[in-house]
């Protein structure tokens, strides 16, 4: 505690009845992402409130999608949800600096992943005080790839990560060189999470390195091939830890934890690569 915890309660609690007013909850524990009712048109103006919309990759607007609106400087949190034709706006917001936070749940492939929203600009990813005089813009978007603007950590990307495990199913099995690289070929069986059908992704990485970035999720059909230091090249196996290994497998994604934070809960993929 610091000699300001009167402030920070203060403030606290004002968001807490603020977020009371338009029937949801305030804290850490993110609602369930469901539609709300069947409402049509923009957000009104109305001061010292935050609004926007939500757009899939498409251009169409999504409903029910999970907008936070963070304090900046003290606790609190107030959520809100898009209606159906994708707009949202908060209620009204006592005078703190506040960032906002989307994300929308989708079903992928048998799992419930929830997707960090990119936002429509890049200053909207600042934080803003409310505006007495009307309310401030903040749109989001769908987005599969590409680096994450306010992420705290480095190598944080919309796009999945996946880690090279050097591993061998047999005895008589070798690694890779430790000068060479992998280069690993992932060709979309199927539509990624958005719908749409990707493209097949050719991503390397240094024996030692061994991670790839920024992967669109989808399921993917991969192989993989040793590049070595004077440019030849030999193709490898791969597959799950448990075996048996083989020249092509595939690829899923897999979900952790719930919505909310500075990424999607999407779980990195591991790949076991070996020679022949």
């Amino acid at each position: 505690m610091t000699k300001h915890t009167s402030l920070t309660f203060g403030l606290t609690t004002l968001l807490a009845l603020s977020l009371m007013s338009c029937g949801s909850g305030s804290g850490g524990t993110t609602p369930p992402i469901t539609p709300p009712g069947d409402t049509a048109g923009s957000p009104s103006s109305a001061p010292n409130t935050v609004s926007g919309r939500v757009l899939d990759t498409r251009g169409t607007p999504i409903a029910g999608a999970l907008i936070w609106v963070l304090p900046a400087v003290t606790t609190g949190l107030v959520t809100v949800h898009t209606d159906v034709q994708g707009h949202y706006q908060s209620p009204a917001l006592v005078n703190v600096p506040y960032r906002t936070y989307g994300y929308v749940q989708t079903e992928y492939h048998g799992q419930s992943f929830c997707l960090r929203l990119a936002a429509d600009q890049l200053n909207e990813y600042d934080a803003f005080s409310p505006d007495p005089a009307g309310t401030v813009v903040r749109n989001f978007k769908v987005q599969l790839s590409g680096k994450i603007p306010d992420a705290n950590t480095a190598n944080r990307y919309f796009g999945a990560e996946v880690r090279l495990m050097h591993h061998t199913w047999r005895n008589d099995q070798q690694l890779a060189a430790s000068d060479s690289a992998v280069e690993v070929t992932l060709v979309p069986d199927g539509a990624l999470i958005d719908g749409s059908l990707g493209q097949t992704l050719v991503r390397s990485a240094k024996v030692g390195e061994n991670f790839l970035y920024d992967i669109p999720i989808g399921h993917y059909n991969v192989t993989a091939t040793e590049v070595h230091r004077d440019g030849t090249r030999t193709p490898l196996v791969l597959g799950e830890y448990q075996g048996p290994p083989s020249a092509q497998t595939t690829l899923d994604f897999l979900t952790s934890g719930g919505c909310g934070g500075s990424t999607s809960n999407v779980s990195r993929a591991f790949l076991y690569v070996a020679r022949p």
